[in-house]
């Protein structure tokens, strides 16, 4: 159940996709109610905000958001309103929470500092952590408007991959589950033993983030004393976390390095 009473949050909300749904599904997950500042046509305007040309009108946006909210929640109370400056209506009383991405944090602690300036009670913040693209990059409506991604995450046009792996037969696998997943994928092999020493689960994370250089994916394989495979997933910015997929055929551990590439880690919209 809600914890929450009244749950508030904003943006811009142009091309709804799955950053905003896993922000709203948090707010109607803390809220009983929840209330979506959706930002002006003069807010856009005046914001430094990429190809802000082409972000679609409020009227088109705040429709948009609310045919989407009724279908995937239905029954459930909800507002909508202009947000006109950075505090919208935040910074009013009758908030019982306030729910930010990870990249708009701070925002969220701007929005509790104005409140104890005007007197009022600061506010629980929920942060949302982002949802990740095909490569490890946020998914992001400037991403969409510029043709990178669409708005699952997937990347538009050819993706390179770097693959790296301490046992000759786990490169195979590896090639074959990133084709599988990106067809028009550029791959490429990293020969280059990284220095040695230290877990299976740190081998495969210093060969991910070796293949990674100079591509959009690393991918690091390594197998492990009992046989199992421990695998990494790493761009230049972002190291996944090492996961352990269990001792078997060529055929089995590419399948599952494929469902690791293109995992529910895209809510659908």
């Amino acid at each position: 159940m809600p914890r929450y009473g009244h749950a508030v949050l904003g943006g811009t909300f142009d091309r709804l996709h799955v950053g905003h749904a896993a922000l709203i599904g948090a707010a109607f997950a803390r809220g009983r109610r929840v209330s979506i500042g959706v930002a002006t046509d003069a807010l856009v305007r005046a914001s430094a905000k990429p190809h802000r040309t082409a972000i679609r009108s409020y009227a088109r946006r705040r429709a948009t958001l609310a045919r989407w909210i009724r279908r995937r929640f239905p029954g459930r109370s909800f507002r909508l309103v202009p947000l006109a400056d950075r505090f919208g209506r935040s910074v009013e009383p009758g908030i019982d929470v306030l729910v930010v991405s990870a990249e708009t944090a701070a925002g969220g602690r701007a929005v509790n500092a104005e409140r104890r300036r005007r007197g009022l009670r600061p506010v629980p913040i929920v942060e949302v952590p982002v949802v990740l693209a095909d490569d490890l990059r946020p998914v992001s409506s400037r991403r969409i408007r510029a043709g990178e991604i669409d708005r699952q995450g997937r990347r538009r046009g050819p993706i390179s991959v770097g693959v790296s792996a301490d046992d000759p037969p786990g490169v195979a696998p590896l090639r074959t589950a990133v084709r599988r997943i990106f067809p028009a994928a550029r791959v490429a092999v990293d020969e280059r033993p990284p220095r040695s020493g230290g877990s299976s689960e740190s081998a495969a994370r210093r060969r991910a983030e070796r293949a990674a250089r100079g591509r959009d994916l690393g991918l690091g394989l390594v197998r492990a004393r009992d046989g199992r495979w421990v695998v990494v997933e790493a761009s230049a910015e972002v190291s996944l976390d090492p996961v352990w997929l269990p001792a078997g055929s060529t055929r089995a551990l590419a399948r599952d390095v494929a469902r690791l590439l293109r995992p529910g880690r895209s809510q659908a919209l």
